[in-house]
This record gives C-alpha cells, sequence and structure tokens, in this order.
C-alpha cells in the first residue's frame, strides 16, 4: 500500500511536456505583450532608479525575467526525437557527409 501512495506521489510531481509547451506558449504572448509600446510608454516617466531611466530597468528587467524563465521551461520540455530527413551535423552544404 505504501508503495502505491509513493509512485501516485511521484507521477503527481512528474513534469508534464505538455504542460510546459503550454507555460512556453503563454510566456511568449506575454512576453510579446510586455514590449507593445502602449505598455513600455507606461514607464516613460522622470523617474530614475540608480541613475538609470525607470524605462531602460523596466526594458532590462522585463528581458531578464523572460530568459530565466524561458531557461526554467526548457528543462522541462522533452528534446524532440532526431528527425531521418535532416542532414547529419557534419554534413556539407549539399547534405553530404565529406569524404
Amino acid at each position: 500500500m505504501a508503495a502505491d501512495s509513493a509512485s501516485e506521489h511521484e507521477a503527481e510531481r512528474a513534469p508534464d511536456p505538455g504542460r510546459a509547451r503550454d507555460l512556453a506558449r503563454i510566456v511568449t504572448l506575454l512576453g510579446t505583450v510586455l514590449f507593445m509600446p502602449p505598455v513600455v510608454v507606461l514607464f516613460a516617466t522622470d523617474t530614475r532608479i540608480g541613475g538609470m531611466p525607470l524605462i531602460v530597468v523596466y526594458l532590462f528587467g522585463v528581458w531578464l525575467a523572460l530568459i530565466g524563465v524561458a531557461r526554467l521551461l526548457s528543462h522541462r520540455l522533452e528534446p524532440r526525437p532526431p528527425d531521418a530527413s535532416r542532414s547529419p551535423p557534419d554534413a556539407g552544404i549539399d547534405g553530404r557527409r565529406p569524404r
């Protein structure tokens, strides 16, 4: 009985690649919205943080946050299986291997 509950608990903690893909799509859309001019203009004030204009802090902060979230999500996404139609990594321009 205890083994069953342990395996159920592990199944709940296992990352779901479908959910991670959905989160990746949401983060992409959120990033797009956060970089749109109507939102960015809200931070175009004379306020300074550490000597830098608020808009610069906002843009680089959002950029850094998106990179961090993308890095975390990339670990949850499973790699795609290799595609047989693609050329091997050491193939030349014409798709053939060098001699």
